[in-house]
């Protein structure tokens, strides 16, 4: 359980040590929250985005091992929905909002114990309000088979560059380039490349 305040901390242990849950650490710093997660390897970490802000998926990415034993719950109260795109691409398999109630908490657990993933309604009407779409299962697999720089190039797509100015951005041939977009739609089951401006504008947020 990693909390920007104490008080909230203890309370949310104690409610889940009385359901049963074990809770085998607590922080409220980030670097004590680090530590507690590469020590301790939980089976699943409550993190708050407030306590790290954009440092959240660093947090993620120095504990992360490779047999993806911990899972991440985001649970913002100030949310940053440029981190929240970004943590849905990340090791996070929970997203809840401060104003949810404990049952969201238990849903969540749930669905991300059986390997799926758990959005609270109040979640889902925040990113509405930012005009932000939730990310499927199936578009979640295709961008996981992109690289970051076929990433990036996809996200330059996406905001109108031509070729010549993204391969100038890059440093790279205009080649390079028409190799990297033909391996990106085909990652991506698209069709051909022309595909690849429409596609990058509805994910645009995840990139």
């Amino acid at each position: 359980m990693a909390q920007s305040e104490l008080f909230t901390c203890e309370v949310l242990c104690q409610l889940l040590k009385q359901q049963g849950y074990n809770v085998v650490g607590k922080a409220v710093e980030l670097e004590d929250t680090v530590q507690q997660i590469r020590t301790k390897k939980p089976e699943c970490v409550i993190l708050e985005s407030e306590i790290s802000g954009q440092q959240s998926l660093d947090v993620v990415r120095q504990t992360d091992n490779s047999e993806k034993r911990t899972k991440y719950i985001l649970y913002t109260s100030k949310p940053d929905m440029r981190l929240v795109a970004m943590a849905m691409q990340s090791n996070f398999y929970g997203f809840l909002y401060a104003k949810d109630g404990l049952d969201e908490l238990y849903k969540c657990f749930q669905t991300i114990n059986t390997g799926g993933y758990y959005y609270s309604p109040g979640f889902l009407a925040l990113m509405k309000n930012f005009g932000l779409n939730r990310l499927d299962d199936n578009t979640r697999q295709q961008l996981d088979r992109l690289s970051q720089r076929e990433r990036e190039i996809l996200r330059l797509v996406g905001e109108g560059r031509t070729g010549t100015e993204i391969a100038d951005s890059l440093c790279i041939s205009y080649r390079t380039l028409a190799n990297h977009k033909t391996n990106i739609a085909h990652k991506l089951n698209l069709d051909s490349c022309r595909s690849l401006p429409r596609y990058s504008i509805n994910i645009r947020e995840y990139l």
